[in-house]
Order: structure tokens, then sequence, then C-alpha cells
């Protein structure tokens, strides 16, 4: 019989300024060299290090937080930008998230569980790489904010090929108005996620010799 490799993790092409975070013991030295890196990048000259150091450790702090947030609701990576995006600053991320909905599916469950996520009417099946997967998008309501601003979430779900009981969400978030095009073109963070997203492919593990 011939052994067939196994998906080990994902690659995703990700443009500047999307940095990614590893949602593991690494995540708070990854931040930190993050924050040192845009300091250093956009600290005015005429700011004392007296000064800039308590805002880097608050902004280290603020991003733990979201570390923290998307560990606990069982996140792999996150994405941040940590930059401005044709010219504007936004508020967005995006979290790669292992589930298991079901520890005791099989192959043979999985497409009429998608079929079962495809009757929602904001979801629609999208091809990538040969698999098949759920994109969700939607409109959150602003909470406490004036005027009201709804956010928007993008979701794609799908079974990790050959792990029928193991299943990927990346879960894709915008506050704010949204970043419309020259001729009011739609929302240009979600076509960026959407775009970012067509370049996912697995990464598999080597096979040994037989």
């Amino acid at each position: 019989m011939t052994e067939q490799a196994t998906i080990a993790g994902y690659r995703l092409a990700v443009p500047p300024p999307w940095r990614r975070i590893s949602l593991d013991s690494t995540a708070e030295a990854t931040i930190q060299a993050i924050v040192d890196d845009v300091a250093a990048k956009h600290t005015p000259a005429s700011v004392s290090p007296d000064e800039i150091g308590p805002r880097k450790r608050e902004l280290v702090r603020e991003l733990m937080s979201q570390v923290t947030q998307a560990s606990d609701n069982g996140g792999v990576d996150l994405y941040l930008p940590l930059d401005q995006i044709h010219g504007y600053s936004v508020q967005a991320s995006f979290v790669v998230n292992r589930v298991i909905p079901d520890a005791n599916m099989s192959a043979d469950e999985v497409p009429g569980v998608m079929a079962s996520l495809l009757r929602d009417p904001t979801t629609a099946p999208v091809t990538v790489a040969d698999t098949v997967w759920v994109r969700r998008e939607r409109s959150v309501p602003a909470e406490g904010q004036e005027p009201p601003v709804d956010s928007v979430r993008v979701d794609y779900f799908t079974a990790v090929p050959g792990q029928a009981r193991s299943w990927i969400m990346v879960s894709f978030s915008s506050a704010g108005a949204p970043i419309v095009g020259p001729e009011g073109e739609l929302n240009m963070l979600v076509e960026l996620f959407d775009a970012i997203m067509s370049t996912w492919r697995w990464h598999y593990d080597a096979v040994p010799p037989a």
C-alpha cells in the first residue's frame, strides 16, 4: 500500500503591511519585534525614547489582548495590518482557526455538512486549489459608535482534506466605514481578503520512501 502525504499546515501569500502572528509561545516575541520595527519606521526624530517607550508598551499590551482573545477562540494564526492600506488607517484582522465540529465525523458526512452550511443565504461555495470552501459575508451591527457604522465579517469554512474531523475557519473582520475604490467599487478590504484567500495552499508532510 502506498503511504499518502498528510496535511501538516498551510501557506498564504500575504502582502505588506499584513503580518502573521502565530498564536503560540512565540507570539509575544513576534509582537515585540513588530512594534520595534513599526516604531523605528514611523517615530519622528523629535520624539524622545522616554516618550516612545510607554507608547510601545501600550501597543504590545493591545496586540497581546487580541492574541489572547483569538487563541481562546481556537485560533492558530492572527494576521494584522501594521501600516496604512491605500493611505487609510484601518481596523481589520483575520484569524485562522482550527475547529473540531464533531469528533466522530467521517469523510462521507462532510458533503452533507457543507450543504447544510450553504443553506444560509449569506453563503456561497468558493473553490481554491481544488478545495471547496463555504464563504459567508455579513454585517455586524456597531455597538456604542456614533454615527453607527456596521462592521463587516467574512468567514471561510472547509474540512481539512483527508481529516474529516478537523475543519479550518478563516475569519476576517473590519470595523468602521468601508474603503471603496475611486469609482465606487465594493469594499476594497473585503476584496483584498478574498484575494489573499485565493492563494491558500495546503502544506503536506513528506512521504518517506518505500
